[in-house]
């Protein structure tokens, strides 16, 4: 996205005359740092606007929330363009959002009960799952992560189970299942991403 990039360029630009001590390894850290800052609120406006329209909004909301919480910890893999993104998460959030509608009669537990194991499993296994751009180097803070990432998730179980509005239980148990597909090695051959040590 052209016209994205160059608004970061000229913000970046901007800052480094008026701040001293930025060199140009710290203006590309900037200039990274604004255009995934933009380019997530533009994604979440363009989401969230749709979402209203087809009179989804809350539900939307409620998957977008437990999505992005678990995410932070356990991390996954990124789509390499913004369009790549946009349609991703597009994909992930509605297809979510419908399919909680669609099995609205199940109750919670019958979906926790095969997934819960299985997001076990994963975040065992590979979380916290880095990427190239943001790799993580420290094994404390790997270890950090990997708990955080336990607790969210019985934390979004627990709240899923309580909850009376089915469709609200399933869009939550539904997240933490997405998220832990998007950390397993295939997710990450399919969108072309690589962890942070380059393997």
């Amino acid at each position: 996205m052209w016209l994205l990039k160059k608004l970061c360029n000229n913000i970046t630009n901007a800052i480094k005359k008026r701040v001293k001590d930025i060199d140009d390894d710290k203006a590309e850290i900037i200039n990274y740092g604004l255009y995934l800052w933009i380019a997530d609120i533009i994604k979440m406006t363009i989401i969230l606007s749709t979402a209203y329209f087809l009179g989804v909004f809350r539900l939307t909301i409620v998957f977008i929330l437990s999505f992005g919480l678990l995410r932070v910890f356990a991390g996954g893999s990124h789509a390499k363009t913004f369009w790549g993104c946009l349609f991703t998460n597009s994909a992930i959030t509605f297809g979510s959002v419908y399919l909680s509608l669609l099995l609205s009669f199940i109750k919670p537990v019958v979906l926790i009960l095969p997934i819960m194991p299985f997001c076990a499993a994963i975040l065992y296994l590979y979380a916290p799952a880095d990427h190239e751009n943001k790799p993580i180097v420290s094994k404390k803070q790997k270890k950090k992560l990997k708990t955080a990432a336990y607790i969210v998730l019985i934390l979004e179980y627990l709240i899923s189970a309580s909850i009376t509005q089915n469709v609200f239980s399933n869009a939550i148990i539904l997240s933490t299942l997405f998220v832990c597909l998007g950390m397993l090695p295939a997710t990450y051959k399919i969108m072309g991403a690589r962890h942070g040590n380059g393997l």
